[in-house]
């Protein structure tokens, strides 16, 4: 029984992290043109733990698929910020940049 338990909570914690980050992937450009960086940052991990809430409530109608859902939702938007942040250190480049499209560049050298 406890391995049935185990395999149904891995499920949970699969579909509510990926619907987690789809959704905030979705939304991300609207809030980050929208909103200060400070703000629309704050705004994407709360939407991604409300987000991950619901699908866990809605997978399973109890505290605990709500709670499984949170803890994802933030695990997600977690992971996230942890990847970018080792890549750019890594790279040497600004991945904030290259979401923006900004380029420190001087656009007059390629003409």
């Amino acid at each position: 029984m406890e391995d049935l338990i185990k395999l149904l909570d891995i499920k949970h914690v699969l579909v509510c992290s990926f619907v987690s980050w789809g959704v905030v992937q979705a939304i991300k450009p609207i809030c980050k043109n929208r909103l200060p960086k400070h703000v629309s940052d704050a705004a994407l991990r709360i939407s991604a733990i409300i987000i991950g809430c619901g699908v866990g409530f809605g997978m399973e109608s109890t505290a605990h698929g709500a709670g499984i859902g949170a803890a994802c939702g933030a695990m997600s938007a977690f992971t996230v910020a942890l990847v970018k942040r080792m890549l750019s250190s890594k790279a040497k480049v600004d991945i904030r940049e290259l979401e923006d499209g900004s380029n420190k560049e001087d656009p007059k050298e390629d003409a």
